[in-house]
């Protein structure tokens, strides 16, 4: 699924590969979810990339130079902008 407006692509987290890098664009989810995610630094605006992960577990992303893993539910949820 890719969104154009704007000149940009916006896709789900769980698309990017190893090594790509892009700017968070929005949360899908209810405060819980936004809060948690918040909590390890993905906000919109943030610029995150997948450091490792591939197939159906989780993936490692990077976060201002920190690397955390985030399971594929989150990655569903959270839209970057390309």
């Amino acid at each position: 699924m890719r969104i154009n407006g704007d000149h940009h692509s916006v896709i789900p987290l769980l698309m990017l590969t190893e090594g790509e890098t892009a700017r968070v664009a929005w949360i899908d989810g209810g405060h819980g979810i936004r809060r948690r995610l918040a909590d390890i630094g993905i906000i919109p605006g943030k610029k995150i990339g997948i450091a490792h992960g591939a197939g159906k577990g989780p993936r490692i992303v990077v976060i201002d130079e920190t690397k955390v893993m985030v399971g594929r539910g989150m990655l569903h949820k959270i839209f970057v902008k390309l």
